[in-house]
C-alpha cells in the first residue's frame, strides 16, 4: 500500500504545479495560441544569478561530469549506450502519452502507445527501438510543450544547478511530468527509490553522452558559452513546441 507520506508528497506536488501553472497562465497567456518560431529570443531578467549558477555548473561539469562521461564512452560500447538511451526513452512513454492526450493529439497518442507496446514486448523492455526500425518514429512531448500548446509563453530563462537551461514554463513542466510519472510513484510508494535514482543517473549519462561533441564544440568556438548554450536551448524548445525534429545542434534537457 502507498504510504501516507507518499500521498502527501503527491498532493503537495500537485497543488504546487497547479498554482504555478495558473500563475504563469495568468501573467503570460498568449491569446494567439501556441508559441511559434517568430519568437526571436527568451527573456533573461535573472541573467546575473543565472550566470553564477552557470559558472557553478561549468565547474561541476569540468571536475565530475565530463570525466565521468569520458569514462562511460570509453568503457561502454556504442551499441550498449544506444540501448541505455532506448530504455530511458521508453520509460518516459506514459508521460509522453499523457501530454499528447492533454494536447488533443489522438493520432500521436496512438503512436506513443504503439511504440511503447512494440518496444517493451518485442524490443525486450525497450532495449531495442524496434518501432523505429518499422518506421514508427516519434519526438518527445512534455508538459512544457503542452502548456505552450495552450498558449502559455515561456517566461524568463532560468539556469538550474546541475539541471542547466530551462524557462519558467519548462521548469513547471518538469515538475508536472514527475507528478504524472507512474514509475516515479511506484518506486517511492514501494520503498524502491533506487529505481528512480538509477533512472536519473542513466538519463544524466545518456544526455551527457549525446551532447558531448556539441558542448565541446561550443566551448571551442563560442566567445560567450552562456549565451551560446542559451541560444541552443531556445532553438531546441522552439523546434519541439512546433513539432519539428530538433537539429543535431540541439541540446536535450535532463529529466
Amino acid at each position: 500500500m502507498p504510504s501516507k507520506t507518499s500521498f502527501a508528497r503527491f498532493f503537495g506536488m500537485t497543488l504546487m504545479v497547479s498554482a504555478l501553472a495558473l500563475s504563469v497562465s495568468g501573467c503570460a497567456f498568449n491569446p494567439k495560441g501556441p508559441a511559434t518560431g517568430e519568437e526571436a529570443a527568451i527573456s533573461d531578467p535573472l541573467e546575473p544569478v543565472n550566470r553564477v549558477t552557470f559558472a557553478f555548473n561549468e565547474m561541476v561539469d569540468a571536475i565530475l561530469l565530463t570525466p565521468l562521461t569520458s569514462i562511460y564512452r570509453a568503457v561502454v560500447p556504442e551499441v550498449a549506450r544506444n540501448a541505455v538511451h532506448n530504455v530511458v526513452d521508453n520509460l518516459k512513454s506514459p508521460v509522453y502519452l499523457a501530454n499528447e492526450l492533454m494536447q488533443g493529439n489522438l493520432k500521436d497518442a496512438g503512436t506513443v502507445a504503439r511504440r511503447f507496446v512494440t518496444n517493451t514486448v518485442v524490443g525486450v523492455g525497450g532495449i531495442v527501438d524496434v518501432a523505429a526500425k518499422q518506421g514508427v518514429t516519434y519526438q518527445p512531448e512534455d508538459f512544457g510543450q503542452t502548456m505552450a500548446s495552450w498558449g502559455v509563453d515561456s517566461g524568463p530563462y532560468i539556469v538550474w544547478p546541475i539541471f542547466g537551461p530551462s524557462s519558467l514554463r519548462d521548469s513547471i513542466g518538469f515538475v508536472a511530468d514527475v507528478a504524472m510519472d507512474p514509475l516515479y510513484w511506484y518506486a517511492h510508494n514501494t520503498d524502491r527509490e533506487e529505481i528512480s535514482y538509477a533512472r536519473s543517473a542513466a538519463t544524466l549519462l545518456d544526455t551527457k553522452d549525446r551532447t558531448h561533441e556539441l558542448v565541446q564544440d561550443l566551448r571551442r568556438n563560442s566567445g560567450d558559452m552562456y549565451t551560446a548554450l542559451q541560444s541552443v536551448y531556445v532553438q531546441r524548445r522552439k523546434a519541439l513546441v512546433n513539432d519539428l525534429d530538433p537539429s543535431k545542434s540541439a541540446l536535450p534537457t535532463i529529466e
